[in-house]
């Protein structure tokens, strides 16, 4: 498999899996791995929980997300089987910035089917221990189409441990509208633990933005979004031994299994020629 290493980045270390939709890979920061990493078969495997490999984001779509029928593509899509073309890898000067930029071109597509392609950007700067992802997504095709698109962020131990802080700006549906302090408690991981999945809505800031975040004694990851591109937010807790992991997953909807209303598992519909653009960041603080 294809992967292009980002280094140097106060810290910061993150493998792009380049035949995996570009998807961030394996992640550590100051040599402390952060990512979540799956005991699975192969890339190749019959099914998402043999062939998930885990990884700091997973592109979870780009027609469904959240089980579903194979048709569709099956457990949280077709994305992650899909290899980029890379279009851009290099590195420059932008005024007192050494900045790194890798940009990709993806495709799901079918004869008599959909045709919806992704121009993905990933940038960062030399010495700041963050990631810019842009997403310009785009239906090719002559028909509507449907887009479910998921981010599946994955923070796995050691940077995971008992009493960390999971906090978000976002809402149980039902709450009232503009309340987004939602947060819980990480326990320690436990044999045979079942998972945990709580659909939210994203609440924006004041600067229209939204985060989700993990907060341990002295360190932190935080995903940053905007709610009008991605209104809602998964937040994936498992205590599992063996499987300790929490997601954070902002959305075009929920997966399809979660409990919560019909309308926040529906996705949104791209007309003919229609693009939709995506911005999300990612950042790693520690004292």
């Amino acid at each position: 498999m294809r992967q292009i290493e980002l280094r140097h980045l106060g810290g910061l270390a993150v493998d792009l899996e380049v035949d995996q939709f570009l998807d961030l890979g394996d992640a550590s920061f100051r040599g402390v791995p952060l990512s979540f990493v799956a005991p699975t078969t192969s890339p190749r495997a019959e099914s998402w929980s043999r062939r998930w490999r885990g990884g700091l984001m997973t592109t979870c779509g780009l027609a469904a997300v959240g089980r579903a029928e194979q048709h569709i593509g099956g457990m949280h899509g077709r994305a992650h089987l899909i290899p980029a073309s890379v279009t851009r890898s290099e590195g420059r000067w932008d005024g007192d910035d050494y900045v790194v930029e890798v940009r990709g071109l993806m495709r799901e597509g079918a004869l008599f089917d959909q045709n919806v392609s992704v121009a993905r950007t990933i940038r960062a700067s030399v010495g700041a221990s963050a990631l810019q992802i842009t997403d310009e997504v785009r239906n090719e095709g002559f028909e509507r189409t449907p887009l479910r698109l998921l981010y599946h962020f994955n923070v796995g131990w050691p940077w995971l441990e008992e009493g960390a802080v999971v906090e978000t700006e976002a809402q149980e549906p039902g709450q009232d509208e503009g309340s987004g302090n939602w947060e819980r408690t990480v326990e320690a991981p436990k044999a045979g633990e079942p998972e945990t999945v709580d659909a939210l809505i994203a609440v924006p800031d004041a600067d229209g933005w939204a985060s989700a975040r993990i907060q341990g004694s002295n360190r932190s990851i935080t995903v940053r979004f905007r709610p009008e591109q991605l209104p809602y937010l998964t937040v994936w807790r498992s205590k599992a031994a063996g499987s300790y992991v929490v997601g954070l997953e902002p959305g075009t909807c929920w997966p399809g299994h979660v409990d919560g209303p019909d309308f926040g598992k529906a996705g949104v519909v791209l007309a003919p020629g229609e693009s939709r653009t995506v911005n999300l960041e990612f950042e790693v603080q520690a004292d």
